[in-house]
């Protein structure tokens, strides 16, 4: 059985977006999988030893880390199952889903929640997180997050992308849910499991009745763990 290493906060609760595209991409390709959680200071003594983020996935001898490459190894070596991209130009279309994801939405929910998300992580964690993200940011945790106001409003115009969308279509997939729909359930699962900020209603009606829907998928996979 697959066993996929997810980090977990204090309540137990799995909060990485990138370990949710690959657990929702597990279960869409009908792969039995088991997660289990580690905290940030627990990476590098998982698997071989050489991991330094998550999601890592151990199959048997094989270990993989990044959620973007778990994918297209599980598209190309899984017959079984669903297409996670609906062939090369679904692919193309999800690796913009994903950048969007990390590189814009991801960093401006994180200005959000970041004092919230800080607060709940396991104590072991608490003195990586605040060195390892203030050197990132390059100011305290509490500068951050003193701009989620302003993050706040720039959300809106972040999500309009998938709002505009969702006004057309039920999935990102289109007819039937995709990786691409995975990659954004990952931000809102790291928000929902983070903090009290409520990003579906915040989005409004059509992206909150795709989130619920998405919650229901896989016999309610992404409502447990939270």
């Amino acid at each position: 059985m697959i066993t996929t290493y997810h980090l977990a906060n204090a309540n137990g609760a799995f909060f990485s977006p990138h370990a949710w595209r690959t657990t929702m991409a597990l279960a869409h390709k009908g792969l039995d999988h088991q997660s289990r959680g580690i905290g940030f200071t627990d990476i590098a003594s998982i698997c071989d030893g050489a991991r330094k983020i998550v999601p890592t996935i151990e199959d048997g001898e094989q270990v993989l880390s990044d959620s973007w490459s778990i994918a297209v190894h599980l598209e190309d070596t899984v017959t079984s199952g669903r297409s996670l991209f609906g062939g090369e130009k679904g692919k193309a279309h999800a690796l913009f889903i994903n950048n969007w994801a990390s590189f814009g939405l991801q960093p401006l929910l994180l200005r959000i929640i970041v004092l919230e998300l800080f607060e709940r992580l396991q104590d072991k964690d608490k003195d990586y997180f605040r060195a390892s993200r203030e050197k990132r940011f390059g100011r305290s945790l509490e500068a951050h997050g003193a701009t989620a106001d302003e993050a706040k409003a720039a959300l809106p115009a972040m999500l309009a992308p998938l709002a505009q969308t969702l006004n057309i279509q039920p999935w990102l997939g289109g007819d039937v849910p995709s990786y691409a729909d995975y990659i954004a359930l990952g931000a809102f699962q790291w928000v929902r499991t983070s903090s009290s900020f409520d990003l579906p209603d915040f989005a409004g009606e059509k992206v909150a009745d795709w989130h619920a829907a998405m919650l229901d998928l896989h016999d309610g996979l992404a409502r447990t763990n939270t």
